[in-house]
């Protein structure tokens, strides 16, 4: 699993997670299915933005973040269902993900546009074949990590935001 504390980090303030993936792909769909489960416990800002990040720059520029984390299935060459904080050099350079130069794109636009830092936390896939749904050991990785993220944030500054 990813370094707690440095997870705890990474989650305070007002945030946003960025969920990418193609149900349809096997363990794609590991960041979408990461993303329900944060949904569901209101604790942080949670957009599924499917295969198509860049789709959504506006709606979370609007959202003013403090960071944005995207969780996104990539082939970094771990055990699947192995969770990795991957830099960005290594996401432009290595194309870990398959949207490799989409998500280096839309970090510099959240970043440009809202001085958002930006975090890629990536998910080793087992298959990405069409058409397959989530391995089971791909799935179990998503809900610890949901859980991790969920434990790691102490309270919403949305809310207290709005208040």
């Amino acid at each position: 699993m990813v370094d707690h504390p440095f997870l705890a980090h990474m989650l305070t303030g007002r945030v946003v997670v960025a969920c990418v993936g193609n149900t349809w792909r096997a363990d794609d769909g590991v960041g979408p299915l990461i993303g329900s489960f944060l949904k569901a416990t209101g604790r942080v800002k949670v957009i599924d933005c499917g295969e198509t990040p860049e789709n959504y720059l506006g709606v979370i520029a609007r959202m003013k973040p403090e960071k944005v984390v995207v969780i996104d299935a990539a082939d970094f060459g771990g055990r699947p269902g192995e969770v990795r904080i991957v830099a960005r050099a290594d996401i432009a350079c290595g194309g870990l993900a398959t949207r490799a130069a989409r998500l280096t794109t839309f970090t510099d636009y959240i970043e440009a546009q809202t001085g958002a830092k930006t975090f890629f936390l990536a998910i080793q896939p087992e298959s990405l074949e069409f058409g397959k749904p989530l391995s089971e050991v791909v799935a179990g990785a998503g809900r610890d990590l949901a859980e991790a993220i969920n434990s790691a944030i102490k309270e919403s500054p949305w809310e207290a935001a709005a208040g």
